[in-house]
């Protein structure tokens, strides 16, 4: 048996077809969750405050596992809801084709000058929290500077920009109290997921997360403990960039961090 074949994680462990399929169906529910609560809301069903924790787990859930498909789907095999990431956070948002470019460098390059997410990175946390709440706009920015709009992008954007200008122009006030919630929950996970795993103590890198044990425990029951393994054990994460969330914990014990870099 080759060396290098014996010290990687079988193929077991890594994302199949099957799993896709379900990241996929799993996410798509998330994302109607969202809609629905935002919808009854609008429809004065029920006030905003009751179901801003739906949203915001539906969130947390849906974009991670998002996170996993990015991994193994490409865009055109991946369901228009998620394919356009419109969550109604800013009219000048990205959709999954830009946003997989983005995060796929990130693991290429993570925590360096190179890295496309340096810039909600960049220590100390004050700066990085501030570029974390501006996410949206600053990676549309970016993208658009240094590729240009494409046809798709321009026709994704366009959707999304009237889709949100519509909801806001038909309840202003319902609309604010999501627009809030919304923006602080992908604010503070985008804060989590770039600084606090990729800087730590004035060093650049990819870290774990450990948390105390009250939080922990909270942390992997809003998420789940397969996703919350994503975060808590990001360095397994991007040295073995192909294994799914469920086997990260203990992986490295198992199959070290390659010396020559992510596989």
């Amino acid at each position: 048996m080759d060396e290098r074949d014996r010290v990687r994680p079988p193929r077991s462990y890594h994302r199949s077809p099957a799993d896709a399929r379900r990241y996929q169906r799993h996410g798509v529910l998330y994302m109607g969750m969202i809609y629905a609560a935002l919808g009854t809301a609008m429809g004065g069903v029920v006030p905003l405050p009751v179901v801003a924790p739906v949203i915001v787990i539906a969130y947390l859930r849906g974009a991670l596992l998002t996170h996993e498909l990015i991994h193994v789907r490409r865009p055109e095999q991946v369901a228009w809801m998620l394919r356009m990431m419109m969550l109604f956070d800013t009219p000048l948002g990205l959709g999954y084709r830009e946003n997989q470019s983005i995060h796929l460098r990130h693991h290429q390059q993570a925590a360096t000058e190179a890295d496309p997410e340096f810039y909600q990175i960049r220590g100390g946390p004050l700066r990085a929290f501030v570029a974390a709440m501006l996410g949206s706009e600053l990676a549309a920015a970016k993208w658009v500077i240094a590729r240009g709009m494409s046809p798709s992008l321009r026709r994704e954007a366009t959707v999304r920009a009237l889709v949100m200008l519509t909801l806001v122009a038909a309840q202003p006030l319902v609309f604010l109290q999501y627009w809030i919630v919304i923006r602080t929950t992908i604010g503070v996970s985008n804060f989590m997921f770039h600084h606090l795993l990729h800087y730590r103590r004035g060093q650049y890198g990819t870290f774990c997360l450990r948390l105390p044990g009250p939080l922990d425990a909270s942390l992997r029951l809003v998420l789940g403990r397969a996703l919350a393994a994503v975060l808590c054990e990001h360095d397994a994460h991007h040295a073995w960039g192909q294994v799914k969330a469920e086997r990260l914990p203990g992986l490295l014990q198992a199959y070290p961090a390659p010396s020559g870099g992510p596989r």
